[in-house]
């Protein structure tokens, strides 16, 4: 059907449908749908499309629209062309500048940013702009900052953060090491690399589980954390009471710090969020030690240690998958008889040093120990169990 021009009974000028795909339908007007129309503020110009369309023209901005007939009579039709109007207003009103609707969201436009760039913005979100709440945010600038931020302290960005975390991008060093560093660290330079650094984040370390007694309040609660020296932590750096019985109940070796307080984070969120009740509330341990989590009830042991295989487990097979064909360096640290004392790095003993040069102090030999006898997995524990002080 071609198309036509719409034209009212009132005097105004004719209204072009030639911007609307609007095809006249053949069929009658009904008075009841005309009356309903106009209590409703629009004109029933005509039927459109199918038996179930007609057209409106509303009585504020003149504007023409297709709605059903059903809609007339049963509920309030919103005219397109005033809302718009409202989203353009509103976009000014912001400092930004409308330039459409989203095609794929309804509850999406597209809008100018003052820095030329474009964004896709909720309806509501801009709304709040208008209101002050809230302020623009260009992506490509963040992006472009955030690249800048990086560069400034030999890290590259790679991309957002693969774990959905706002706060968190992955990140590229020199040394071509990557790994997932809080946004806020790397603006400040507070970060060392994983793979090359000198500091705690890239030297291995330890997740440990304490059992902490206090005799004298009769509390018993338990804390799970990392170090690189889990005996000094608990002696020396949560403050405990002279009389509080510390025992280490078992550690587990990772291969850098960084792995270590990413995996220590991420189980404890994660048991904060399936098993709430195994959390000791700050308040009732706050007198008795200077952290403010990772503290669970002694009821949650099998709890914690199954959270410990898990992370076990998964560091072991990523030794694994790095090194198929060769010891991993982390049975080479699971091996060490202490981990207070940290192995010496391996170029520190070149193979071409004769052994004449350096000669080795006298020691006693040990008895050997028979075959049958199980190697103890974590030496710690027989070493530390002591009180702290």
């Amino acid at each position: 059907m071609p198309k036509t021009i719409l034209s009212s009974h009132d005097n105004r000028t004719p209204i072009a449908v030639s911007d609307l795909p609007l095809v006249i339908h053949p069929g009658p007007i009904h008075e009841h749908w005309t009356i309903a129309a106009r209590d409703k503020g629009f004109d029933l110009i005509a039927r459109v499309r199918d038996r179930l369309h007609v057209a409106l023209r509303c009585h504020i901005c003149g504007g023409i629209h297709a709605a059903r007939h059903s809609v007339v009579m049963s509920a309030q039709p919103l005219c397109p062309h005033c809302i718009e109007a409202r989203w353009r207003q509103t976009a000014l009103t912001a400092g930004l500048t409308w330039l459409g609707r989203d095609q794929d969201h309804r509850h999406y436009g597209r809008y100018g940013l003052p820095c030329g760039h474009e964004s896709r913005r909720q309806f509501a979100f801009v709304d709040r702009m208008a209101r002050g709440e809230v302020a623009a945010r260009c992506n490509i600038c963040l992006i472009m900052r955030e690249e800048d931020e990086a560069q400034n302290f030999g890290w590259m960005r790679v991309g957002r953060d693969p774990k959905g975390s706002a706060s968190y991008r992955v990140y590229r060093h020199t040394c071509g090491h990557e790994q997932r560093i809080a946004v806020a660290n790397v603006r400040w330079g507070q970060c060392d690399c994983a793979g090359c650094g000198q500091s705690w984040t890239a030297k291995p370390s330890y997740i440990y589980l304490l059992d902490i007694r206090h005799p004298a309040t009769g509390r018993h609660v338990l804390k799970v954390g990392y170090s690189a020296r889990p005996v000094k932590r608990h002696k020396h750096q949560l403050d405990l009471p002279k009389d509080a019985i510390v025992e280490v109940l078992r550690v587990v070796a990772m291969p850098t710090g960084h792995d270590a307080c990413a995996s220590e984070k991420a189980a404890h969120a994660r048991l904060k969020r399936t098993h709430p009740e195994s959390l000791v509330p700050r308040q009732e341990y706050v007198d008795l030690m200077n952290v403010s989590s990772e503290v669970y009830r002694p009821e949650s042991l099998p709890l914690l240690h199954k959270t410990l295989d898990l992370i076990e487990a998964d560091i072991v097979d990523a030794a694994r998958i790095r090194t198929p064909d060769s010891t991993s360096p982390l049975s080479r640290a699971a091996d060490l008889a202490d981990p207070e004392i940290m192995p010496d790095p391996p170029d520190s003993h070149p193979s071409t040093v004769s052994a004449r040069r350096t000669p080795a102090r006298a020691r006693t030999r040990r008895k050997p120990q028979p075959k049958t006898t199980l190697r103890d997995r974590s030496p710690i524990l027989r070493r530390h169990p002591g009180q702290p002080g």
